[in-house]
């Protein structure tokens, strides 16, 4: 072939690239190549992926791999993000994406599909935004229930529950502090009051029942919300066995205050219903109130009933004050209002002419002959015949206007002492006997004795150290029944009613009748509250009365205007100063001493009241 016309100039040799040098020759020495200009890095697009550069198509192979060298090395290099570092949060849809960890060898992070999960909680919008999943575990959960006993609302805090768990917190302490500021700022009438009205007792009784409902589904709920998945059968089984146990924890106290507070309205309505009695807010006002108490002695093995205890408690309703008067059960010739049935067929007397030693016609007998002969009864305050006979003639006697009345039945006061626990009682000197002597009178062999000393008593033991009269007197028997009255207030406070209150309530309801209404509680129980100074006048032989030859009250011939003298001087005169309680029995008569009103006035003459003194004296100092 002919040389061409123009010949080509000689091509200039090229310095090799880094990229050329480290190509690996194999055919001999490298031949020089034809490299791209060099190009400056192009910037990532918004696609994250570098703009492909290099010769234009169409270059031959060694060209194209020799420009993708040299972008490659001309391109600025980063370390890899670490694993677990979540990238910042975007607001591409408007909401805060679950943390992302990094993709390792085309595996994806489960993170993402816990933060699904605490997306599809309800209560989501508690967790702090950026925050991330709590690391739910067996025993941060039982810490989270736990927590929830003790104040609700504190385990939802522990598992990022802010908001609820602010809410429920709240709402508890806010309920704690209103009641302690009410039990703080009222004073104790405020307060029994309070306790002591029915309409309250159903709002505490509903307030209990739903406190527990919802501390209880707070526990549940938490627990709930802090268990972690796939626990197995045993943690399973601790967990309920847990959360039950606290449940029960929370449910049992305020359980037992709705029921005590139901079993308080209860006892409120059937007992303390009123009526008959003087109105609750003329009994308020009032400076003095006259309360008739009565023991029956009904029993099965009794035939009808009589009253053994006969006592008017007359209260100062300021101070608390109050003096008992005692009236024996042998009082003849019983008064009534002359133009009452009574008084007309009684002119002088409740007294059997041709049989005056008749047990028929004493004062125990009044009750008795108004159950048999309701005619003669007055019709009120009660529906009872007999009470309503027995209020009418211990008024007209003692010339005081009898309030309210109290009776109780002899063989409920046991039931009552037992439920407060029994008594402890100083019995005295002398063992007592328990029976030895029939309700026909007959001395039979006593069943057991009451040992001397300090015992504590039951209520059947309480009960016959009231009652007992062999080798004693009426006279030392009311004397035992004053006193035990006066061991009840010094040794059972309101913490003892409280803590056998069923108990109580359940005896008292059975063995106690009253017509004192439920307005008037309050003030009778702040009076009791503030302390009861107790002071007694019994008319017995023991009592003095000038006009008597003998100088001392007579029960077989009563001098009533001197009756009422003494019932005014005693709850006018200035209060008896107080004495060191001594033995809660009184003085016991000689041995042998028979129960005839004769033997009964000889033996009280040896009492403790002065001679020359009608006045009042301490309870505690005449035990």
């Amino acid at each position: 072939m002919p040389p061409s016309r123009h010949p080509q100039p000689p091509r200039r040799p090229v310095a090799p690239s880094d990229a050329t040098r480290a190509m690996p020759t194999t055919h001999g020495p490298p031949r020089p190549r034809a490299v791209a200009p060099a190009t400056s890095p192009v910037p990532r697009p918004a696609s994250g992926k570098p703009r492909r550069t290099g010769p234009a198509p169409g270059a031959t192979p060694s060209a194209r791999e020799a420009a993708r060298a040299a972008v490659t090395t001309a391109m600025p290099t980063a370390p890899p993000p670490p694993r677990d570092d979540p990238e910042p949060p975007t607001e591409r849809h408007g909401a805060l994406p679950p943390p992302r960890s990094s993709v390792t060898r085309g595996r994806r992070s489960p993170e993402p599909v816990a933060a699904a999960a605490i997306a599809a909680d309800p209560d989501v919008d508690d967790v702090e935004a950026d925050a991330p999943p709590p690391n739910r575990s067996f025993g941060k959960a039982l810490g989270a229930v736990a927590a929830s006993t003790v104040a609700p609302g504190a385990g939802h805090l522990i598992l990022h529950r802010t908001r609820t768990g602010a809410v429920i917190l709240g709402t508890f302490v806010l309920v704690i502090a209103v009641l302690l500021l009410l039990v703080l700022t009222s004073d104790t009438a405020q307060l029994l009051t309070t306790a002591l009205s029915s309409n309250v007792l159903v709002m505490a009784t509903i307030g209990c029942v739903v406190a527990a409902a919802a501390w209880v589904a707070v526990i549940v709920r938490t627990y709930l919300l802090a268990r972690p998945p796939g626990l197995g059968a045993l943690r399973q089984g601790i967990g309920v066995v847990t959360v039950v146990a606290l449940c029960l924890v929370v449910a049992a106290p305020l359980g037992f205050g709705a029921n005590l507070a139901n079993s308080q309205r209860s006892l409120l309505n059937d007992l303390f219903s009123g009526g008959g009695g003087t109105a609750a807010a003329e009994a308020i006002a009032k400076p003095k109130l006259n309360v008739l108490l009565v023991g029956s002695d009904a029993g099965p093995d009794r035939k009808g009933a009589r009253t053994d205890t006969m006592m008017v408690a007359n209260i100062d309703t300021k101070t608390g004050r109050t003096v008992l008067f005692s009236l024996p059960r042998n009082i003849q010739y019983a008064q009534f209002p002359p133009e009452s049935p009574m008084g007309e067929e009684f002119p002088d007397g409740f007294h059997n002419e041709s049989d005056p030693l008749s047990g028929d016609y004493l004062l125990n007998a009044v009750y008795a002959w108004g159950l048999t002969h309701p005619d003669v009864a007055p019709p009120g305050p009660t529906d009872d015949p007999g009470l309503n006979l027995l209020h009418e003639t211990v008024g007209y006697m003692l010339g005081l206007q009898l309030d309210y009345f109290i009776e109780v039945n002899m063989a409920g006061f046991a039931s009552i002492i037992d439920a407060l626990g029994g008594l402890r009682v100083d019995v005295g000197p002398e063992r007592i006997p328990i029976g030895g002597i029939t309700p026909s009178g007959r001395h039979v062999r006593p069943d057991g004795y009451i040992e001397p000393g300090v015992q504590q008593l039951s209520g059947e033991q309480a009960l016959a150290f009231a009652r007992s009269r062999t080798n004693s007197s009426d006279y030392a028997r009311m004397g035992r029944q004053r006193c035990l009255l006066q061991t009840i207030l010094q040794q059972k406070s309101p913490a003892d009613m409280l803590t056998n209150f069923q108990s109580v309530a359940s005896a008292t309801t059975n063995s106690v009748s009253t017509n004192i209404p439920q307005a008037v509680l309050p003030a009778l129980a702040a009076l009791a509250g503030n302390g009861i100074s107790l002071e007694s006048v019994s008319f017995d032989p023991s009592l003095p009365d000038p006009s008597e030859d003998n100088g001392h009250f007579s029960t077989g011939d009563p001098n009533f205007p001197y009756m009422r003298r003494v019932v005014q001087d005693a709850i006018n005169r200035p209060p008896a100063p107080p004495a060191p309680p001594t033995s809660a029995a009184a003085p016991t008569t000689r041995a042998g001493a028979g129960a005839d009103d004769e033997d009964d006035e000889d033996d009280s003459r040896s009492g403790s009241r002065s001679a020359n003194s009608a006045a009042p004296t301490s309870l505690a100092e005449s035990c």
